[in-house]
């Protein structure tokens, strides 16, 4: 058996009930007061094979909380992928699959993801850490963006009720890095799969960032800024469509 690898990860901001984009959506659920924020631990089962994995795909599981959908719900059985390849060779994307359930047996689907653009502006930090989100009711399927690994998004039998922003604020950036764990593995070993995970995700962002900018000496891992330029506020950065 190959070595597992888990990650825990912090996000927040604000989803609107009735928006029509994400933009929008951070922007009323502001004025809404509607919080919304996740915390969820990836896991990868098999290091290795996740990386070998043109999808990238891990096991999440852990919780969302947003007063509107029913307050904290605990979830088991999401996906996670990162780092996915689009036919245009200047875009990457992160997938988020959350598939909730409330008190009163309501069903809902969080899909959520980050795009990683290859272009002019140094936008590394805000890329990594910005999750457009929608939510749907009921069961559906991810993820939300068409791609030759993951093949076509699925027809959604309704459109979103709420849509929205949310954001790794710099802390809870931290605090990620330093959650890496590997359940029945050595220290060794965890600190080998460490190191295949982070050498996996630099060679990915040198790819995407750094030879466009001729970038030199990048350093940082999962949701980590790599230079001072780019350490934002500890709050919600400005939000940005990534569609």
């Amino acid at each position: 058996m190959g070595v597992p690898l888990n990650v825990t990860e912090w996000m927040k901001g604000y989803v609107g009930f009735g928006a029509t984009d994400t933009d929008a959506g951070f922007a009323e659920g502001i004025e809404q007061g509607t919080y919304f924020e996740h915390e969820v631990l990836i896991q990868m089962s098999d290091i290795d094979k996740f990386v070998a994995d043109p999808g990238h795909t891990a096991k999440m599981d852990g919780y969302v909380y947003c007063e509107r959908l029913g307050g904290k719900l605990p979830f088991q059985g999401g996906m996670f992928n990162m780092l996915v390849a689009d036919e245009n060779p200047s875009l990457y994307f992160m997938f988020y699959r959350m598939p909730l359930v409330n008190a009163a047996g309501q069903r809902y689907t969080v899909l959520g993801h980050k795009t990683l653009h290859k272009d002019r502006s140094v936008d590394l930090w805000s890329d990594i850490t910005t999750l457009a989100v929608r939510i749907f009711e009921g069961d559906v399927e991810g993820p939300d963006m068409t791609t030759p690994a993951l093949g076509a998004a699925p027809n959604w039998p309704s459109s979103p009720i709420a849509m929205g922003i949310i954001h790794i604020q710099v802390l809870d950036g931290f605090r990620s890095a330093r959650s890496f764990r590997s359940p029945g593995a050595s220290a060794l070993e965890l600190a080998d799969a460490v190191k295949k995970f982070c050498g996996f995700y630099l060679s990915k962002l040198w790819d995407i960032y750094a030879r466009m900018h001729g970038m030199h000496g990048m350093h940082g891992i999962h949701g980590l800024p790599v230079t001072g330029a780019l350490a934002h506020r500890d709050g919600a950065p400005q939000a940005r469509e990534t569609v």
